[in-house]
């Protein structure tokens, strides 16, 4: 089947692990190439959308180590620090916070479920996970996103999301200095 012919929506194809000789994911050489962004009309990396486990107990060994293969592999892959966030999330530190917004909305258009906060971006993660599957999936969406920004997105359209990020914390702080000085008055 031609790529013109083939079902966008369909998830990419995916790509064989490499590991070191120590036996660890090679993930800093794990991809050759990336196929385009699903916002740019590529597949999407997974069918359905992967989601954390926001019930998850933070001193599981088994959730503390798909966290530490999630951070490894963040690192590997972007050059980004990462940490264990919250329950189902592990918190990726971005360059600046419209960094953050624009790797968030596309690493949930690639069927993992992302959010931002400021400069932060959170990514899932589950002591379910494994590292063929969820894992491999939260790092691939990652890589590709970060490639993408880094490579791909002209300067202009960063500097266009860090305006609307910029504008849009400005809107939030009215809308409090509003509702706080209204609920004052009451």
């Amino acid at each position: 089947m031609t790529r013109s012919t083939q079902d966008r929506s369909a998830p990419m194809a995916s790509a064989l692990m490499r590991y070191t000789d120590n036996g660890q994911v090679d993930w800093g050489n794990m991809w050759d190439s990336f196929c385009a962004l699903p916002r740019e009309g590529g597949p999407p990396h997974r069918a359905t959308l992967l989601q954390p486990d926001e019930g998850a107990d933070l001193a599981n060994q088994a959730y503390q180590a798909v966290v530490a293969e999630i951070v490894r592999g963040v690192a590997a892959v972007s050059g980004l620090a990462a940490e264990i966030a919250t329950p189902g999330w592990v918190a990726v530190q971005c360059a600046s916070p419209g960094m953050a917004r624009w790797l968030g909305e596309a690493i949930v258009e690639e069927n993992v479920l992302a959010r931002s906060e400021g400069s932060r971006l959170f990514i899932p993660a589950s002591a379910a996970y494994t590292l063929q599957g969820e894992i491999k999936n939260v790092v691939t969406a990652l890589a590709k996103t970060s490639h993408y920004w880094r490579e791909h997105l002209p300067r202009e359209a960063k500097q266009a999301v860090e305006l609307q990020e910029r504008l849009g914390g400005f809107w939030r702080r009215i809308r409090q200095r509003f509702a706080g000085a209204t609920a004052s008055k009451q």
